[in-house]
C-alpha cells in the first residue's frame, strides 16, 4: 500500500511540473496581449505618482504592483510581465495538493489533485500578465487556511488581497467568506478575523488608487494568438524600416499599448512619439488594423507590411 502511494505521489509530481511547465513555456514563447501590454503602459511603467494621478481605472492593482517590482529587477519582457502570476501559480499547485491530501481522497488523490491544476491551464491564467490567477491561487488559499481552522486573519488577508488582485474577484470572495462562515459557525471570530483583515487589505491596496479613478478603463479587444503574432512581426517590420532614425507613429487603439511595450523592451529610444492620433499626417509610420485601412486611404503612404490583421505604412520621404 505504502509503494503504491509513492509511486502515485511521484506520477501525480510529475503531472503537476508538466502543467507547469506549460504554463512556463507559454509566458515565455506567447506574443503580448492587449490587456498584457495596456496594464504594463497605463500603470506599471509610469512612476507611481503618475499612476496616482492618472484618471483611469486600474482592475488590477495588486498586480501591476508586483509587475513593477518583476520589471524593475528584470527588464521589460513577456516573461517578467508575466512572472508575478507565474509565481502564483506555484502558490495554487501547492494549495491544490494541500486541499485533496486532506480530503484523503487516497486511490483519487492524483486525479483530483491534476483535475485542480490543470483547470487554468486550458486559460491561461497563470500564463498571463493580470490579476485572474493570482486572484485565484489566493482563494484557494484562503480555502486552504479555512479547511486547516487555524489562523482566521489569513483567511481575510487572502480574500482581500484576492480582490486586490483582480476588482472582478469581490463577489466570489465575499460568497466564498460566506459559505467558510455558514460551516464553521463561528460568528465573532469570523468577523474580528476575516472580515475585519480583508477589509482592512482592501482599503489599503484599492482605496487610493480608485479614489482617483474617474474615467472607466479602456475596453480594448483581447487579441487572439494569431493575431497577437501578427501585431509582433508588423512591429518588427516597423523596427526594421525604421532603424535607428527618430521617427513618429500613429496607431489605432488597439496597438498603440503593444506598440509602446515592445518600445520598451527593445529599448526604442529612437521611437519619439506613438501616439493615436492616425489623422496626423506629419508622422513617420502608421500602425493600424486591417479595419481602420480606410482611414489613413489616400494618404498616399507606403506599405511595408500587411497581413490579415494588421499593416504598416510608411510616409514617403520628401526629396532632398
Amino acid at each position: 500500500m505504502g509503494s503504491r502511494y509513492t509511486i502515485s505521489t511521484k506520477l501525480t509530481l510529475a503531472c503537476l511540473s508538466a502543467i507547469f511547465a506549460v504554463q512556463v513555456y507559454w509566458a515565455v514563447t506567447r506574443p503580448i496581449g492587449a490587456g498584457e501590454a495596456y496594464l504594463y503602459d497605463r500603470f506599471v511603467r509610469p512612476t507611481t505618482r503618475q499612476v496616482l494621478a492618472s484618471e483611469l481605472l486600474d482592475r488590477d492593482v495588486l498586480y501591476s504592483l508586483l509587475e513593477k517590482r518583476s520589471v524593475g529587477l528584470f527588464h521589460v519582457s513577456p516573461f517578467s510581465v508575466r512572472l508575478p502570476s507565474l509565481l502564483f501559480g506555484i502558490f495554487y499547485l501547492c494549495s491544490s495538493w494541500y486541499l485533496c491530501s486532506r480530503w484523503r481522497l487516497t486511490r483519487r488523490f492524483p486525479v483530483a489533485v491534476v483535475v485542480m491544476g490543470a483547470i487554468p491551464l486550458g486559460w491561461g491564467w497563470f500564463a498571463h500578465a493580470d490579476g485572474t490567477g493570482v486572484a485565484l491561487a489566493l482563494c484557494t488559499g484562503a480555502i486552504c487556511f479555512a479547511v486547516e481552522r487555524k489562523h482566521l486573519n489569513w483567511i481575510g488577508l487572502c480574500l482581500g488581497l484576492s480582490i486586490s488582485a483582480n476588482v472582478a474577484f469581490a463577489i466570489p470572495a465575499m460568497v466564498l467568506a460566506l459559505l467558510i462562515l455558514a460551516v464553521q459557525r463561528r460568528w465573532s471570530e469570523w468577523c474580528n478575523q476575516v472580515v475585519i483583515p480583508g477589509a482592512v487589505v482592501v482599503l489599503m491596496v484599492l482605496v487610493l488608487p480608485l479614489s482617483h479613478a474617474h474615467s472607466a478603463a479602456e475596453d480594448l479587444p483581447e487579441l487572439t494568438q494569431p493575431q497577437a503574432a501578427h501585431l509582433k512581426s508588423a512591429l518588427a517590420a516597423l523596427r526594421a524600416s525604421a532603424g535607428w532614425n527618430h521617427v513618429g507613429i500613429a496607431a489605432v487603439p488597439v496597438t498603440e499599448p503593444v506598440a509602446n511595450f515592445y518600445r520598451a523592451q527593445h529599448r526604442a529610444t529612437n521611437w519619439l512619439h506613438v501616439g493615436t492620433d492616425v489623422a496626423s499626417e506629419h508622422l513617420d509610420y502608421y500602425l493600424v488594423s486591417a479595419a481602420d485601412e480606410g482611414r489613413v486611404a489616400g494618404r498616399h503612404l507606403i506599405v511595408i507590411y500587411r497581413d490579415a490583421d494588421f499593416l504598416v505604412l510608411r510616409r514617403p520621404v520628401a526629396p532632398m
